[in-house]
């Protein structure tokens, strides 16, 4: 079946996919184990938090603990993506058909809601910083945004919307200074949270293929891959 996110802990990797379970992987045998978790709906992505992991599905935000499913809130809006972050912790949510970002609070085990930050288009990813200052999300309407945790109102008055089609992904520098996004017009943006009114545009960065995801492996080396079959690593300047 199709796994449509992916998280890695202390030797273990967690992936969901359409078969609607959230299941282990034991990085050193490269093996499944015997964890799998039903979920009742398809996850559209998921997030971990120490020994937490959030799953949002089409019909609900599942929260899983020790394994298993211990509580979940409903959701009537088509969630896209998820990510846990700040000192609350709080659960960000991207939804697809209401133009959202649906903050929650986790609370042990519970979620409650916080806050909603509205797009002008559908969520496709969102992500907070490693520092926990930040989330930034996108959506399909090209625009990248950033917001200040945990107020979530907008972190600058600067327009991130430089990609000509849908943004599809947002990537934290680890030192939580640069934010990759990656689009459907082939492009790579680098945004600046010290220097917002600057960028760095990589142009055809996977010619005629959009980027579907990216990862920083340190604060100058960036991860992408796209519909073109291929992995491209890349040296980033920061932007000043």
């Amino acid at each position: 079946n199709q796994i449509n996110s992916m998280r890695t802990v202390n030797g273990l990797m967690y992936t969901c996919g359409i078969d609607d379970s959230v299941k282990q992987v034991d990085t050193v045998s490269q093996a499944y184990t015997s964890v799998e978790v039903k979920l009742g709906s398809q996850p559209r992505g998921m997030d971990l938090h120490g020994d937490i992991i959030v799953a949002a599905t089409i019909k609900e935000i599942c929260v899983l603990q020790n394994n298993r499913k211990v509580s979940s809130i409903p959701v009537s809006y088509e969630p896209s993506c998820v990510s846990i972050g700040g000192d609350k912790p709080f659960v960000a949510v991207g939804g697809t058909v209401d133009n959202k970002v649906h903050i929650y609070q986790l609370s042990g085990t519970t979620l409650s809601e916080w806050k909603e930050c509205e797009h002008l288009g559908s969520v496709t990813d969102c992500s907070f910083s490693p520092n926990g200052e930040y989330l930034v999300a996108c959506d399909v309407n090209r625009k990248v945004i950033l917001y200040k945790v945990p107020e979530f109102e907008l972190a600058h008055n600067k327009e991130w919307g430089f990609h000509n089609a849908r943004v599809n992904c947002v990537a934290w520098s680890p030192n939580s200074q640069q934010v990759a996004s990656g689009s459907l017009d082939t492009t790579i943006i680098i945004w600046s949270v010290a220097f917002p009114s600057k960028h760095t545009i990589i142009k055809n960065a996977h010619p005629q293929s959009q980027i579907t995801q990216l990862a920083w492996v340190d604060d100058q080396t960036l991860v992408s891959v796209g519909q073109d079959c291929n992995t491209k690593v890349w040296n980033i300047a920061p932007v000043q």
